[in-house]
């Protein structure tokens, strides 16, 4: 309970409709003036804001531009007639925006995401991938461990711990296991590609791609990473798919890692030649577990600083105790993802008590706070782009079909930011109060100064001298 329990206040926000015009947008930056009922404090007091309780809904996307972006780059291959030939090539690939319900539908797009720039870096040949470690040597088949239709939910069984668990098709169809391995579901992956070359037969130079997979993780303040001419966007170059993918984090950038020897690149993914059938195979396997939830945004963060403008800043500076036994910081509350029995996801904080989250100002003058929410590296959360389209519609473009005939281009130009003009806002309360604390006056103690009485200067608590003025 607050010290000065009258001067406490709750204070309600929603961001909709564009809360944040002045600079900000409806979750980031956006601003509480409380105009002519500013909070004050003396310095025997500090005031204090609690987070009792945030929502927002997930409308954004679990895979976005800060988790599904990686590097890959592979070499020249030259050769003639018919032979596999390749143009060198060092770019970003991304995933597709969206909502993966699990990890093998996020491996499997990998996969073809790889292969689709493998065959556009290829001028002669083609290459095709399976979601497996390939055939053994006697080219029997492995059980094709890692395609996405082993697993599925088994919706016969209405019991508690089983209710909604993921377990091996097999069983729904009521099938016996041949193999123990087959009960095992691992969340590491292997992507097992055939190279053809221009004829249609196996291509056995894949060790001329020198293919190299990264998933970077460079701030952008550390340094500025550049392929070719083209310099990386903040998201590209400082990405979390090493986290989303189970790769290894890369930290440092190399300039021209396909042309270094294989010890010295750094990979995100163990690649693999297959020597078992006709050295035209080559296996990808992640070096980690991917993530469950296919996602990497289990909390978001809800920060808060004070505005510096002249009113808070002059009163700050003339008034304020400057105490260092308080450390300030910029996170008000850490806000969880939650799910509902409904399976909608968002993200809310229910604390009514009052005591996990808040924060204490420094200065004895609160008039002006800003608010930003964000995740765990302090970037801002996502919106999404009214270019982005629904699966049916992304279908039909690529058939051949107008983008015009799908979206009104009038509508394309118009439309707003989802996070200014649409459904990405937040709402909170939280409460304002004063704290009393221990403070210890700046106090001068020394003697105190001298009395002259008579010509006699006297201290107090010592015999008095004769001076003679």
């Amino acid at each position: 309970m607050a010290d000065f329990e009258e001067q406490t206040q709750e204070i309600f926000i929603n961001t909709e409709a564009n809360f944040g015009q002045s600079g900000g947008d409806q979750v980031n930056k956006f601003r509480l003036n409380f105009l002519q009922s500013p909070f004050e404090s003396s310095d025997e007091a500090i005031l204090r804001i609690n987070m009792t309780q945030f929502n927002m809904e997930k409308t954004f996307y679990d895979i976005n531009a800060t988790n599904n972006t990686l590097r890959i780059c592979s070499s020249a291959i030259a050769a003639s007639g018919t032979d596999l030939q390749a143009a060198a090539g060092d770019r970003f690939i991304s995933l597709p925006v969206g909502d993966y319900i699990n990890q093998d539908i996020l491996s499997d797009v990998l996969a073809t995401k790889i292969k689709d720039y493998l065959n556009e870096v290829i001028t002669v040949g083609s290459v095709t991938v399976e979601m497996s470690a390939g055939p053994t040597a006697s080219g029997g088949s492995t059980g094709l461990l890692d395609v996405n239709l082993q697993f599925g939910v088994d919706v016969n069984i209405n019991r508690a711990p089983m209710d909604g668990r993921v377990v091996p098709s097999s069983i729904i169809s009521g099938g016996t296991m041949t193999t123990i391995y087959n009960k095992i579901q691992r969340s590491k992956y292997c992507k097992y590609f055939t190279l053809l070359d221009g004829a249609g037969n196996a291509a056995t130079n894949f060790e001329a791609f020198n293919l190299v997979i990264q998933c970077l993780h460079i701030p952008p303040g550390q340094q500025r990473v550049t392929l070719g001419t083209t310099p990386a966007t903040d998201n590209e170059q400082f990405n979390d798919s090493y986290a989303l993918l189970g790769g290894v984090r890369i930290e440092e950038f190399q300039a021209n890692p396909s042309a270094l020897p294989d010890a010295e690149r750094r990979q995100s993914f163990s690649i693999q030649k297959d020597t078992t059938g006709t050295n035209n195979h080559f296996v990808i396997t992640t070096a980690y577990p991917m993530a469950e939830g296919a996602n990497t945004l289990p909390y978001i963060y809800l920060r808060c600083e004070e505005a510096q403008n002249q009113s808070s800043r002059s009163i700050e500076d003339a008034a304020r105790s400057h105490d260092h036994e308080i450390i300030p910081s910029r996170i008000l509350a850490k806000i969880p993802r939650t799910v509902n029995d409904r399976q909608s996801i968002s993200y809310t904080l229910s604390n009514l008590s009052g005591l996990p989250f808040f924060t204490n100002i420094t200065t004895n003058y609160l008039n002006h706070l800003i608010f930003s929410i964000t995740d765990h590296k302090g970037r801002v959360i996502q919106p999404v782009s009214v270019n982005d389209l629904p699966s049916s519609a992304v279908q039909r473009i690529s058939s051949g079909v107008a983008i015009a005939n799908v979206i009104n281009p009038n509508f394309l130009l118009q439309a707003g930011s989802q996070n200014t003009l649409g459904n990405l806002y937040c709402d909170f309360a939280f409460k304002v109060s004063m704290h009393r604390r221990n403070v210890q006056r700046n106090i001068l103690k020394t003697l105190p100064p001298p009395v002259f009485s008579n010509n006699q200067m006297q201290f107090s608590g010592v015999i008095p001298n004769s001076i003679h003025l």
